[in-house]
């Protein structure tokens, strides 16, 4: 995670600076507001080229690292060794990065008489809201350890299904980009030289030849305004997408894809699912945890739905009613929902709604996977079949004439 180097004015009147770690600028000065500071400048702190950083600069914060912390925090509780000692060994085990930082400051609040989820809690900019209520859910149990195995639980499932989205979009990256770089490579590189020889030799080019060399040397020419064209929509696109309104827009534009649209929106819903299980089994009250299974969704629309959802049910209604009035739940999690609150089940039902979600996201990837590898691979075949074709069309042109 970056740090960020913040100036804050305190109620007496002085100026302090310190120097943090979160997310981003904007929600580490809402936490900081949050806390009763008056944020003067919130600045990042540049850690350098990669390479220096990884000579002589300290280990960064890694969702990995986070789950083995965890994982030995809840063994050694879990042993009888109190909190204060269990981090201890844990600080002097991982040796120095960001976390060892965090978790020292977190040691110190502890032992100046903080509870466990207040240390964590004073770092919300760093540790998810929901990590945080299962460890207030843990403390009023007097069970800190289980609280920690459901959240390393919860972080596995999530990460296995976020591998999953990765690992199916890889190979028709590479395909595409591999694909890519080789029709530039014969357009502006293989053309230009066959042109060249049969111009040298007087050769009168076939239609589909010249059209394939007006095309190349287009390219070719007009190099410079293409690369502008493309850098201004890069740009256009990253404005859009910090504003808002630009935003939300994108986010309801993924919903709308054919097929990716409704792999995004189950992979959403069983993300939510898992999460809102998770804390409602902590002894969440429904709403609050409602409101911080929301802090999953990445997708604006989704949330500002979702949110309008929570509102509803602040007033009294039903949990699968105000899912049914957004429209963006798809009628089956609905009634998933519906059954679970009439049954008095609804954790696990929102834990079978996961699975279920998880599952049709995963069928849908491998479906989807393969169909795009051999439609990649005959659309390349196509393009450098035209390419080579064309190419090669000039001289059966002329064995035909001397024979």
């Amino acid at each position: 995670m970056p740090t960020f180097r913040c100036k804050l004015a305190t109620t007496d009147g002085r100026v302090i600076e310190k120097t943090l770690i979160g997310e981003n600028r904007t929600a580490l000065k809402e936490h900081l507001e949050r806390e009763g500071h008056f944020v003067l400048e919130v600045r990042r702190v540049e850690q350098g080229f990669r390479f220096f950083r990884w000579k002589g600069g300290r280990k960064r914060f890694k969702s990995k690292d986070f789950i083995t912390f965890n994982q030995e925090l809840s063994v050694l509780i879990k042993a009888g060794l109190p909190v204060l000692t269990a981090l201890d060994a844990i600080i002097e085990k991982i040796g120095e990065g960001e976390l060892t930082d965090i978790l020292r400051e977190i040691r110190d609040d502890i032992a100046s008489g903080a509870s466990l989820s207040e240390a964590f809690g004073k770092f919300a900019h760093v540790f998810s809201n929901l990590y945080i209520a299962n460890l207030q859910a843990g403390e009023k149990s007097a069970d800190i350890p289980l609280a920690l195995t459901r959240h390393i639980r919860y972080l596995k499932k999530i990460e296995e299904i976020k591998q999953k989205v990765i690992a199916a979009s890889i190979y028709p990256l590479i395909l595409t980009v591999a694909s890519f770089f080789a029709l530039l490579f014969l357009l502006l590189y293989v053309v230009p030289t066959f042109t060249r020889t049969y111009f040298e030799a007087g050769t009168q080019l076939p239609g589909l030849t010249l059209l394939l060399v007006n095309f190349s040397n287009g390219i070719k020419s007009n190099s410079i305004y293409i690369l502008f064209i493309l850098a201004g929509v890069v740009a256009s696109f990253l404005y859009i997408r910090k504003t808002e309104e630009g935003r939300m827009g994108l986010d309801r534009w993924k919903l709308g894809i054919p097929f990716l649209g409704n792999v995004y929106l189950h992979y959403s819903i069983s993300k939510l699912a898992r999460t809102l299980a998770t804390v409602l089994r902590g002894g969440i009250p429904l709403v609050d945890s409602v409101r911080i299974a929301s802090g999953t969704l990445n997708n604006k629309y989704l949330r500002r739905k979702f949110e309008g959802a929570i509102s509803l049910l602040m007033q009294g209604e039903g949990f699968s009613e105000t899912l049914s009035r957004s429209k963006i739940f798809p009628a089956l999690a609905v009634r998933m929902i519906d059954a679970g609150e009439s049954a008095g089940s609804l954790e696990q039902v929102l834990d079978d709604m996961a699975e279920f979600y998880e599952e049709d996201v995963d069928s849908r990837l491998t479906i989807l996977t393969s169909v795009i590898e051999p439609a990649l691979m005959i659309i390349m075949g196509l393009l450098i079949g035209f390419i080579v074709l064309a190419m090669y069309m000039p001289i059966f042109q002329m064995a035909g004439t001397i024979s």
